[in-house]
């Protein structure tokens, strides 16, 4: 017998089956096997080179390597708010409504514990990313999980069934675009949803990561004419800069609820990393760069649309954004069978749809943002080929 079990909270949390592809991949890899990867979202280009230099000549600089203030250096605070107020006409006040955090995995820890209290539930829609799921888990909160409405190759969600489970949660989180699926939210279902949540008194924690890479026209944000204080807003710049080893995101909201949220960060991890805030602060210059990257994206988006719909074995998933689709595919296989099968049969890498929750078994998630130059015509020409057994 155990004495020292690990706890209930944990113990009862799945790790999600990437691990086990991600595994495989590197296995394959080191047996000398050319492998596409297609699985987990790391862009195929790093931060801009003028950004690297940059940071370079400022390494012998003490300041770069001692904490920053909680939030963010001041500095950095203000690129990031000035690129919203330009490029997103949202207007916020650097000093109290903005934090940098590391990534927006941590801005959404501090999000969610900031608004709801242990045993409220929470809202998701399935298929969801599970990486809010365990937080929401091992946060001491109970989970509603609402599926979307898989049609035409789209996922629609159900407004009907959110107006009715709204007044039994405190927040809704929404991702958009969409993880694991690429859904851009429409501009008119998301003040829906906003008017909505507020009706309800449900806190909406919007998750927007890949907001860069929406090639639908649908960009409205509430934030832009108004500042409803129940909704509060995170993203990372993992995928827009290059940066997922950097470790730098944000959370911007009402500066009342920012102030409880900075408690979560300077206990979680004190402050963001300060060489990565001045590579951001940099970086967010670059902005012909920053543009030909989402083109890139938008290219691959494109190029993954055509091997799949010419592919009787698939049906593609609609994505208007973000770095996926989440493609349906025509075996008796599990998503972890089908995953595995691809990747050991074609050499392509993606993640098994049972990830992401029940709604997403059937599916795989297919990652066409992590190409490179070299990499996307040959990926996409065995992607075109792949069949199952019968």
């Amino acid at each position: 017998m155990n004495r020292f079990p690990p706890s209930d909270r944990m113990t009862s949390i799945r790790m999600p089956p990437i691990s086990a592809i991600m595994r495989r991949i590197a296995y394959l890899r080191s047996e000398g096997a050319k492998i596409y990867s297609m699985a987990q979202a790391v862009p195929w280009y790093s931060p801009p080179v003028p950004s690297l230099e940059k940071l370079a000549d400022k390494l012998s600089d003490p300041s770069l390597h001692r904490y920053s203030p909680d939030p963010g250096y001041p500095s950095a605070r203000f690129a990031v708010t000035e690129d919203f107020r330009k490029r997103r006409s949202i207007d916020l006040d650097s000093a109290g409504e903005l934090h940098l955090t590391c990534g927006a995995s941590q801005a959404f820890l501090s999000a969610l514990l900031t608004a709801t209290s242990a045993g409220d539930t929470v809202a998701v829609l399935e298929p969801y990313y599970f990486d809010h799921v365990f937080a929401i888990r091992f946060s001491n909160l109970d989970l509603c999980s609402i599926q979307m409405i898989e049609e035409d190759d789209d996922w629609k969600i159900p407004l009907d069934e959110l107006d009715r489970v709204l007044p039994e949660v405190s927040a809704l989180v929404l991702v958009n675009p969409g993880n694991p699926t690429g859904k851009v939210i429409s501009d008119s279902n998301m003040k829906k949803i906003v008017e909505m949540t507020e009706n309800s008194g449900t806190f909406l924690i919007l998750d927007e990561t890949y907001e860069r890479f929406v090639f639908t026209g649908d960009k409205w944000h509430p934030w832009q004419k108004e500042r409803p204080r129940h909704v509060m807003t995170i993203g990372s710049f993992s995928k827009s800069l290059g940066m997922p080893g950097w470790r730098i995101g944000y959370l911007f909201g009402s500066a009342d609820l920012l102030k409880q949220a900075l408690k979560v960060q300077d206990s979680v991890v004190i402050c963001p990393p300060s060489p990565s805030q001045f590579l951001l602060e940099t970086a967010l210059l670059e902005v012909n760069w920053i543009s030909k990257m989402s083109e890139g994206v938008k290219r691959r988006l494109e190029l993954c649309r055509t091997a799949l719909s010419g592919n009787s074995s698939f049906s593609w998933g609609k994505a208007g954004g973000a770095f996926f689709t989440l493609a349906s595919y025509k075996s008796s296989m599990t998503s972890q069978e089908a995953a595995m099968y691809i990747l050991d049969e074609y050499g392509i890498g993606t993640i098994p749809g049972s990830a992401f929750g029940p709604a997403g078994e059937g599916h795989l998630r297919i990652s066409f943002g992590c190409l490179s130059d070299e990499e996307l015509e040959p990926a996409m020409d065995i992607l075109s080929g792949v069949t199952f057994p019968e």
